[in-house]
């Protein structure tokens, strides 16, 4: 009896081991797949990251790429724009060169031009009262722009330009002269020889009459002599008239002027 009970008693011993040892290992078992589990659930979370992170890359670069697009339709608009602005500047530069071809050509037909012009107004002046356009220091503007014409005709450092345009205002003060009225103090010549500091009266171009600072004796310029002659007393008033208005010292006013018949030839 003896043997046949410890070999039970050792099979029991060794029942209640294993069932002791079986918790354990099982134990041990879910450890690791807990730990295998937040290993692949951190690996999601990383890949989920990166899948993020490459959709947000993707979203920039159709972004970028959509504004290239763009960018390249305005700079092919752009460069067909300036094409034409290119196309157009190329015919004007060949219009330019055939124009500066030809301004030798054009600088030698003004300035005979420009001379007949200035020869035109002497011979106008000439033939005009001989009148002065002063300031009030005595300076006679008419006089000193005839010889400037002289002057800039004979320099080569003006342009042909600037000596057109002198010409022109030439002309252009000569007109305004026809319609203004204007004094100025100056000596004249009379007939007998002497000289005296008068008064001188332009109308227009009309009539040139003075009269002396004393107000005693008054005279007209007389186209057919060319030379002064008396005048009668009774223009006195209207002349005194005259160069009160000129001297905006006086209203305008209707004025009588010692006109001569003219005849054109």
């Amino acid at each position: 009896m003896k043997r046949f009970i410890k070999p039970v008693r050792a099979a029991f011993m060794a029942s209640i081991l294993a069932s002791v040892a079986t918790p354990a290992f099982a134990q041990a078992n879910l450890t690791d797949a807990i730990s295998v589990g937040e290993k692949a659930t951190r690996t999601a979370e990383q890949t989920q990251e990166r899948i993020n992170q490459l959709d947000d890359e993707r979203s920039d670069m159709v972004r970028e790429f959509r504004t290239l697009l763009q960018q390249k339709d305005a700079a092919a608009l752009y460069k067909r724009q300036q094409e034409r602005v290119v196309a157009s500047q190329e015919n004007e530069l060949v219009s330019l060169a055939e124009q500066l071809g030809r301004v030798e050509e054009i600088k030698a037909q003004m300035v005979p031009m420009m001379q007949d012009m200035i020869s035109a107004l002497k011979t106008f002046r000439a033939a005009d009262l001989p009148f002065k356009d002063k300031t009030d220091s005595g300076f006679d503007v008419r006089a000193d722009r005839y010889e400037k014409l002289d002057e800039v005709m004979a320099r080569g450092d003006v342009s042909p330009a600037e000596r057109y345009r002198l010409i022109i205002q030439a002309f252009q003060s000569e007109m305004e002269y026809g319609r203004t009225i204007a004094t100025y103090t100056d000596e004249v010549t009379l007939n007998d020889g002497s000289v005296k500091t008068v008064d001188v009266f332009r109308y227009g171009r009309v009539a040139l009459v003075y009269i002396t600072k004393d107000r005693n004796q008054l005279g007209r310029w007389d186209r057919d002599t060319n030379q002064w002659v008396d005048l009668p007393a009774s223009y006195k008033t209207e002349v005194l008239k005259g160069i009160r208005i000129a001297d905006k010292v006086a209203t305008p006013a209707i004025m009588m002027a010692p006109v001569v018949k003219l005849s054109a030839q």
